[in-house]
């Protein structure tokens, strides 16, 4: 790695990982690139933030984001989990740091790169990276963009690339996948004539062989997902959407949520990856990775975003301590998220223990048994 401030960091990757980390370089005032190959929105559903998120917005170039980008005020969640499957809710009002969010995620990003660029990052969108090469400085990242296609130099990368994790899988880096779950996702409107959805509390519903979650959305559509493993989501053809539906229908808490607003079977499924996975190696010569390029979460703990933005910051404390010196930065960079992530799995297999209504189901019976070595 190339020393001294001068150098160029280029950030691949302009979700909230690469946002912090471009984000907090600057503040550094070290040179930063962030090559996003979307337009900026990026593709994601819909997300909740808890309430303990509010901090992560205090700081200066952050504070506008959330309202910027219209995140809807969520005061609460209702979940079936666990017992004998009596919804429970949990009351924002109550939380030291107020209320929780709903986000449109289109919006946020826009917004979080809009606060990335105004700190002095060059911000590329719509720039895919097709290839890196190493060169005496550093890198040579190539890029293609309907614009046509371009090299990059820079003395040091950031992974920050989400699941497919480029530089990593680049750098022969090998990923432990903790298990595969999918999520099928659905967005799903009201008729015309429907009075629009007001109720932005976050649902969450276990079933026999998967668990469900909804979300209202700052545009008034609910969010909804079924989480399962690809096998069984397989099995019940649930990436249709006509068994979607069937499925849906079946549910009690999210299901009554759905009928009482007269919302209609949606025209398409996505079907996304939903599963723990983590890096044996977060970072090499000239790299580091963030965010889901380091490590991935289930959604039912809550990490998303938190944990990208969380990330970032403590990625950059490790780049600049190296630029400084440091020879043991990265391996503390290392050790705190294989730390961090321990605890996570502990409380992931917590949970899942919590629900024993269907131990015999395969969701469920793998979910019991001992986590992966």
């Amino acid at each position: 790695m190339t020393h001294g401030k001068s150098m160029t960091v280029a950030v691949i990757g302009g979700g909230p990982a690469g946002a912090s980390t471009a984000l907090e370089l600057a503040r550094l005032g070290i040179d930063t690139v962030l090559i996003e190959r979307s337009d900026g929105s990026g593709n994601p559903i819909g997300e909740c933030l808890a309430p303990s998120a509010n901090t992560l917005f205090l700081r200066p170039g952050l504070d506008d984001v959330l309202r910027s980008s219209g995140s809807l005020p969520s005061y609460g969640n209702r979940s079936s989990w666990g017992g004998e499957g009596r919804a429970a809710s949990r009351d924002f009002l109550r939380e030291p740091f107020g209320n929780g969010w709903h986000l449109d995620r289109p919006a946020f990003n826009r917004a979080l790169l809009n606060a990335v660029e105004r700190a002095g990052v060059t911000v590329m969108r719509e720039r895919r990276v097709t290839s890196l090469e190493r060169t005496g400085g550093g890198w040579r990242i190539a890029t293609t963009s309907p614009e046509g296609d371009g090299p990059v130099d820079a003395g040091f990368l950031v992974d920050a690339s989400g699941r497919r994790a480029f530089v990593a899988r680049q750098e022969g880096v090998r990923r432990r996948i903790l298990d595969s779950q999918v999520a099928a996702v659905a967005v799903l409107d009201a008729p015309g004539h429907a009075v629009p959805m007001q109720d932005a509390t976050t649902l969450v519903e276990a079933a026999a062989s998967g668990w469900w979650y909804a979300a209202l959305l700052p545009t008034r559509r609910l969010v909804v997902a079924w989480f399962s493993d690809p096998d069984l989501l397989a099995k019940g053809a649930a990436w249709r959407p006509a068994e979607w539906w069937d499925l849906l229908g079946a549910s009690g808490l999210i299901g009554e949520v759905v009928t009482s607003h007269g919302l209609e079977i949606p025209q398409r499924i996505r079907v996304v990856a939903a599963g723990s996975t983590l890096l044996t190696q977060p970072f090499g010569q000239g790299w580091i990775a963030v965010g889901d390029a380091s490590a991935a979460y289930d959604p039912l703990s809550s990490h998303g975003i938190g944990s990208a933005l969380t990330g970032g910051r403590s990625a950059v404390r490790a780049v600049a301590a190296s630029i400084n010196g440091d020879r043991a930065a990265f391996e503390g960079y290392r050790d705190r998220l294989f730390a961090d992530y321990a605890h996570y799995l502990w409380m992931r297999r917590a949970y899942h223990a919590d629900e024993q209504r269907w131990p015999h189901e395969p969701f469920w019976e793998r979910r019991h048994g001992s986590i992966p070595p």
